[in-house]
């Protein structure tokens, strides 16, 4: 039976992931935002841990036809940078160039889980997606479910996702789960009907709402719109 467990938040990802397969998730927006660039047609993503990287990085592409450079710092976009961390701009990108990407929560999560045998990239429109590749995972191992959370701190949409996911996958494997699975489920269960009111009361949400970006808060709460799973490999996001 394949063991699922959540972290709640980065602090709490045990330091030896080796054998397991993780799942990152950063709802708010980072996750939400790599399946939909990918979805547009963006080849790869290239996550880099500061503005600073990210900058000389796509400086590096400008050489050998070029990249987007995209991401946040306080929810917004750096000066210079071609896109933020809004799903809805990827959407409508037209050239399908790779993207150097950072971000304050997203990309310091999957530097976290470098050692694990499997990395992909969950969102609450790629679910079911995930639960699908998830089902062939054999039952001699584990996946852990990371939340991002914000700056340690829980963020409710990485769980409601995390939730997401497991119902999903019940419906396809027999599962056994930690008691942090059962929390996961049990919260979006009580809000499965109500998603999207209930990702813009969550403190992402609001603060996103208060900057004129609820468009992102409710494209994040779009579900299982896409059924492409990216996965982290050698530096890269790719599907």
């Amino acid at each position: 039976m394949l063991k699922l467990d959540v972290a709640f938040v980065l602090e709490l990802v045990p330091a030896d992931l080796a054998g397991e397969h993780t799942v990152v998730i950063d709802v708010l927006r980072a996750t939400s935002t790599i399946v939909a660039a990918m979805t547009a047609g963006v080849p790869y993503i290239v996550p880099v841990a500061t503005v600073a990287e990210a900058e000389a990085l796509a400086a590096d592409y400008a050489g050998r036809g070029g990249c987007y450079l995209g991401g946040e710092r306080n929810k917004l976009r750096p000066p210079g940078f071609d896109c933020g961390n809004s799903p809805l701009e990827y959407l409508q990108l037209d050239e399908e160039k790779p993207v150097v990407f950072t971000t304050t929560n997203g990309t310091r999560a999957l530097k976290r889980v470098l050692d694990s045998q499997v990395t992909l990239i969950g969102s609450l429109g790629n679910a079911a997606a995930i639960a699908k590749e998830l089902a062939s995972v054999p039952v001699a191992d584990e996946v852990l479910l990371v939340c991002s959370g914000t700056l340690g701190r829980i963020a409710a949409e990485d769980v409601l996702c995390a939730g997401l996911i497991i119902a999903e996958m019940q419906n396809r494997a027999s599962v056994q789960l930690t008691d942090a699975a059962r929390i996961a489920l049990a919260s979006y269960q009580q809000v499965a009907g109500h998603l999207p009111e209930y990702l813009l009361q969550t403190t992402s949400g609001q603060g996103l709402s208060q900057l004129g970006l609820a468009g992102d808060v409710l494209h994040a709460a779009q579900i299982n719109y896409s059924m492409l799973v990216p996965r982290y490999e050698d530096g890269r996001i790719l599907v």
